[in-house]
């Protein structure tokens, strides 16, 4: 027996609904290829849009779909608060990498030119 608490709709109900939307999205998709010489392509392109509407708003039924969208949601939310850098700040730290960059591959050469240098005093070339 499960110790946690039911509080969703039950297993196979949630496995038909997402079965039911993955069956119409390939459907959908079939269709849009089946149907690739009798219609023209912007009517079959609105029927697929409108079945993966359709499959989305069936799977968003199960309680795995509904995290999902809620999710999807949640993550919109954040996205409107993110405080993208003025165009000064993004040129100063583009510049500061450059630069960071530049200093660090002079270090490495200069390691590897002395450690060059030693192994062929060492080896006697």
């Amino acid at each position: 027996m499960s110790s946690k608490a039911e509080t969703g709709k039950p297993q196979i109900v949630n496995t038909l609904l997402l079965t039911l939307a993955a069956v119409m999205l390939i459907g959908g998709v079939g269709a849009y290829y089946w149907f690739q010489d009798l219609a023209i392509t912007p009517v079959r392109v609105v029927g697929l849009i409108a079945v993966a509407l359709i499959a989305s708003f069936v799977a968003a039924q199960s309680d795995s779909g509904a995290a999902f969208f809620r999710f999807i949601k949640e993550a919109d939310i954040e996205r409107r608060k993110v405080v993208w850098p003025t165009h000064q700040e993004t040129m100063q730290t583009a510049l500061m990498v450059i630069i960071v960059t530049i200093l660090i591959s002079l270090m490495l050469a200069g390691i590897d030119w002395v450690l060059g240098a030693t192994v062929r005093a060492l080896v006697g070339g």
